[in-house]
């Protein structure tokens, strides 16, 4: 018997993108001033703890940041997917935190988000809509560690838990740039699978088996909320400010590890390139 599974965690309906990544707002104990960050971030690919949504589809993601001294910030997040359906857009992410240092060397944040999908999704599908996010970075000399952690819930829950370790060299000066840094870094994810459709789409599986005589039977999956495993990835940012404006291009690694809720099929490795754009005013 052959096994053909149309998995919605890899093609939610209709098909989401990742984020890729959060731009948290710096953290400036100094700061006197209120500051608005306004951003573009495209990728070649789209991935999410390992998994790739489409084929080689390519995300477009803009955000406007506002942070203010008190350590209070909100981001307005659109995300544009290549491969989802007309028009193409795909959810506005809202996201409300508080971000803060412990000591010179220790950072964290607080926030919550919402995600409002385009176009807008029955009220009887299975949503994950809200997320609260729990982050801590800590500066070990020239290395940074981190811990995120994300609890999804809606009309289901899951969450992610990540650890990521990275090292920074900078130059000042340099190229007729005020600063050119490079910060490669390694990153492991955990969670429940059930989070991979937390960017669009329901939890349920569709399944389709065919026999030999051609005959098909379809039945329902839902997706395990028991934290796994589920990938690891490697980055390699190049960044260059100047001024209020700052570009970063990262070059993307991501190692997926299967667990009993993946489908049959392959899960490839991926190599990817993104930019990220941003003025802060």
């Amino acid at each position: 018997m052959k096994l053909y599974l149309a998995a919605l965690l890899l093609l939610p309906l209709p098909l989401l993108a990742q984020v890729n990544g959060t731009t948290r707002p710096p953290i400036d104990s100094d700061s006197t001033s209120a500051e608005w960050t306004l951003s573009l971030e495209v990728a070649q690919r789209t991935f999410y703890l390992g998994r790739e949504y489409g084929s080689k589809a390519f995300t477009a993601a803009p955000s406007l940041t506002y942070s203010h001294p008190s350590g209070f910030y909100g981001t307005l997040s659109g995300y544009y997917f290549h491969q989802s359906q007309p028009p193409r857009y795909a959810f506005t992410d809202l996201e409300l935190g508080y971000a803060n240092t412990i000591t010179d060397h220790w950072t964290y944040s607080l926030s919550y988000d919402r995600v409002f999908f385009t176009p807008p999704v029955g009220s009887t599908e299975k949503l994950i809509e809200n997320g609260l996010e729990a982050y801590t970075s800590y500066d070990l000399g020239p290395l940074h560690a981190a811990v995120d952690y994300n609890y999804f819930f809606g009309k289901s829950s899951a969450q992610t838990i990540a650890l990521a370790l990275s090292g920074t060299l900078k130059k000042t000066d340099w190229l007729g740039f005020d600063e050119v840094s490079l910060a490669p870094g390694a990153e492991v994810f955990w969670g429940s699978p059930l989070a991979l459709v937390r960017y669009g789409g329901t939890y349920d599986v569709t399944i389709v088996t065919v026999n030999k005589r051609g005959r098909s039977k379809t039945t329902q999956a839902v997706l395990s909320r028991t934290v796994r495993l589920l990938g690891y990835e490697l980055t390699l940012p190049l960044q260059l400010a100047r001024g209020p404006l700052a570009y970063t291009l990262t070059g993307h690694y991501a190692i997926p590890q299967r667990t009993p809720d993946d489908a049959a099929a392959p899960l490839p490795t991926g190599a990817y390139l993104s930019l990220l754009v941003s003025y802060t005013f």
